[in-house]
C-alpha cells in the first residue's frame, strides 16, 4: 500500500509555486506533503516536473510539464530525451499536448506505467484571481504605474546581448508604462545572474522603468499589463491564457547552445516581430488591441484544458491510484505500439545513459566524478592533438 506522502521535487523559483498551489489540494485530502530542490530525494509518492528527473528513488511517481512550450524544439517527440516509462502516472495540460504525445505513443518511452491523463495546466486553476478588477487596480497602485496608458512587460526567457535595454529604447518613444521582469535563475547560473544585475543598474534611475523583483508571480505582473514581448518564454502561452497579446522578437538570441539560436517562436498565438521593427510593432498591437485580444481569447479557450479543475483532477487521479481504484477519469488512448526504428533507439539508450552518469552518478560518486573528469581531460588532449 502506497502511504499518502507527496515529495514535490523542484528546481526553480516558479516551479515551487505550481508546486505550492498543488500541495495545498493534498494536503486538505489527508497527504503529508514536502517540497524540495533535492532531486534525489526518497519518496513515497515522487512529483516530478524536470527534464531531468529520477524516480528510481521513489516507490511511486508522478510526471507532468514545467513548461507549457517545453522542448518546443523537439516537438512532437519530446519523450525521446525526457522519456515517461520510469513514471506511473503522466499528467498532459492541453489538447496540443495531447496530440504530440498520441503521434509518438506507439513507442514504449512515452508510456507511464498507469497511463497519461488530459487534465490542464496547474497555473490557470487560479485565473480568476488574476481577472478580479479589485486586485489588478490595488496591484496597479501599489507598483504605482499610470492606469491610463497601456502597460508593456518584458518577461525574457533568457537576458543576454542587451536585450532588455534594447526593450526599454524602443518603448520609450511610446506612451507607455514600461515594466521589466527577469526570471528568477538560480545560483548556479551566474551568467544570467550577471546579465539581469547589470540591466538593472543600467535602467534604474530611468523613472520611465519599473524592474519588478524575479521572484514576483508573473502572472500578477501580467494581470496589470496589457501586451507581454519576449522571445520564446513559456510567459507568452500564460500571457494568452489571460486573453492578451504576446509578442515574440524572433532575432533575439537564445545563449542556451553554442553558438546562440535564434527563438523557436513558431506558435501560432504570438505575434513576431525583429528588434529594429518592435516600436511599430507594439503600437500596432495598441491601435487594434480588440482584434489582438480576441484572438488571444480564442487561442486560449481551444488551448487550456479544465480551467479551475486542473488540480482537483490531478489529485482525484493519484487518489484512485493510491487507494487501488477504478480511475475517474480516462486515459488518454495511446497507439499500437511499434518497434522504435533502431536508429532512433540507439540515440534513446546513449541518451538516457549519458544523462544518468553526468546527472545522477557524477553527482553521487567522488570515483565517478573523477573517471568523467579525467576522461573528459583525455578527450581534449586527443582534440587538441589533432588540430
Amino acid at each position: 500500500m502506497i502511504k499518502k506522502e507527496i515529495t514535490f521535487i523542484y528546481q526553480d523559483a516558479v516551479q515551487k509555486q505550481v508546486y505550492e498551489m498543488i500541495a495545498a489540494e493534498a494536503e486538505k485530502r489527508g497527504y503529508r506533503t514536502k517540497i524540495t530542490n533535492n532531486k534525489f530525494a526518497k519518496c513515497e509518492i515522487g512529483w516530478y516536473c524536470e527534464h531531468i528527473n529520477f524516480p528510481q528513488y521513489s516507490k511511486f511517481s508522478v510526471i507532468m510539464l514545467h513548461d507549457i512550450t517545453q522542448q518546443y524544439g523537439y516537438w512532437p517527440d519530446i519523450w525521446l530525451r525526457e522519456p515517461w516509462n520510469k513514471y506511473d502516472i503522466g499528467f498532459l495540460p492541453s489538447d496540443v499536448w495531447v496530440d504530440n504525445w498520441k503521434q509518438c505513443s506507439r513507442y514504449y518511452y512515452t508510456k507511464p506505467k498507469k497511463g497519461v491523463f488530459l487534465t490542464g495546466w496547474p497555473k490557470a486553476d487560479r485565473l480568476s484571481a488574476f481577472m478580479n478588477e479589485n486586485k489588478r487596480e490595488a496591484y496597479i497602485k501599489e507598483i504605482g504605474i499610470d492606469p491610463s496608458k497601456p502597460t508593456i512587460l518584458y518577461a525574457p526567457a533568457w537576458e543576454n546581448d542587451g536585450k532588455q535595454d534594447e526593450f526599454v529604447q524602443a518603448m520609450l518613444p511610446l506612451d507607455v508604462n514600461i515594466i521589466v521582469k527577469q526570471a528568477p535563475w538560480a545560483d548556479t547560473y551566474q551568467e544570467q545572474l550577471r546579465n539581469i544585475a547589470e540591466m538593472r543598474e543600467l535602467h534604474k534611475n530611468n523613472h520611465r522603468v519599473i524592474q519588478l523583483d524575479p521572484k514576483t508571480n508573473i502572472l500578477d505582473v501580467i494581470m496589470i499589463s496589457d501586451i507581454l514581448v519576449s522571445e520564446e518564454s513559456s510567459t507568452m502561452c500564460e500571457c494568452v491564457m489571460m486573453g492578451k497579446p504576446a509578442i515574440s522578437v524572433c532575432n533575439w538570441l537564445i545563449p542556451d547552445v553554442i553558438p546562440s539560436r535564434y527563438p523557436a517562436d513558431d506558435y501560432e498565438y504570438v505575434v513576431k516581430t525583429k528588434k529594429e521593427e518592435l516600436t511599430d510593432c507594439v503600437a500596432r498591437v495598441i491601435q487594434n488591441y480588440d482584434q489582438y485580444a480576441t484572438e488571444a481569447k480564442l487561442y486560449s479557450n481551444k488551448h487550456f484544458a479544465n480551467i479551475g479543475h486542473c488540480i482537483p483532477m490531478m489529485l482525484d487521479i493519484l487518489d484512485a491510484a493510491v487507494e487501488q481504484k477504478e480511475c475517474p477519469f480516462p486515459e488518454v488512448e495511446p497507439l499500437p505500439e511499434e518497434k522504435v526504428p533502431s536508429k532512433r533507439q540507439r540515440f534513446h539508450k546513449i541518451e538516457q545513459i549519458k544523462r544518468e552518469v553526468y546527472y545522477n552518478y557524477r553527482e553521487r560518486s567522488g570515483v565517478i566524478k573523477f573517471l568523467w573528469s579525467l576522461a573528459k581531460k583525455v578527450k581534449q588532449t586527443i582534440k587538441s592533438n589533432r588540430s
